[in-house]
């Protein structure tokens, strides 16, 4: 980078008289340039000497101070997904409630249908070889489509976990049991966790 190539705020030559009025917008010029500076130049760009806009390199993350960025001085809507760091928000940084629903994917495991006479109990495989460990979370449903017969129908349903010894997986089953004094026509549906 040659210093020569950066222009002058007021250009003098050999033998020129220096004026309190040229001092002066040297100052006021230098101070301004100040106040104007950007650090809006791309790391590792080199510096164009010759332009008359001093264009610093962008500031890194260490450069910035602990506690600097409040959410006060961020705009609405300027964080994106791609701008944070693969596991950079987790658990503590959600306030509260503002996980909804709608926000949540599911993946169905398994799905089917059912006819529950009053009193009887069925049971159906969801996932014959489910990990020992504890990586997925199963979330049973089931909706009545229709009840026939007499008074009403009532189903419930479990998540069943069943493991053989000496086994290194569990079998997931879903237990139906409608305990009302109709039948129950029902769909029922095993999710979990979207991944």
């Amino acid at each position: 980078m040659a210093i020569t190539d950066i222009p002058e705020f007021v250009e003098a030559s050999p033998g020129d008289l220096i004026r309190s009025s040229d001092w002066n917008s040297v100052q006021q010029q230098v101070r301004n340039s100040i106040r104007a500076h950007q650090h809006t130049r791309v790391a590792g760009a080199p510096a164009n000497d010759a332009a008359a806009q001093d264009n610093a390199l962008q500031i890194t993350t260490a450069e910035i101070a602990d506690g600097a960025v409040t959410g006060a001085k961020i705009a609405t809507d300027t964080i994106t997904v791609d701008k944070l760091a693969p596991n950079s928000v987790g658990s503590n940084e959600l306030i509260t409630a503002s996980v909804r629903l709608s926000k949540i994917a599911f993946s169905t495991v398994a799905s089917g249908s059912a006819t529950l006479t009053p009193g009887e109990e069925e049971e159906q495989q969801v996932d014959p070889t489910a990990p020992s460990a504890k990586t997925t979370i199963y979330f049973p449903t089931a909706a009545i489509v229709s009840t026939t017969g007499a008074g009403f129908s009532e189903v419930k349903t479990e998540i069943i976990y069943r493991q053989n010894v000496g086994a290194n997986t569990i079998g997931v089953f879903i237990r139906l049991k409608n305990t009302g004094s109709a039948t129950a026509n029902l769909f029922w549906a095993v999710t979990t966790f979207a991944t």
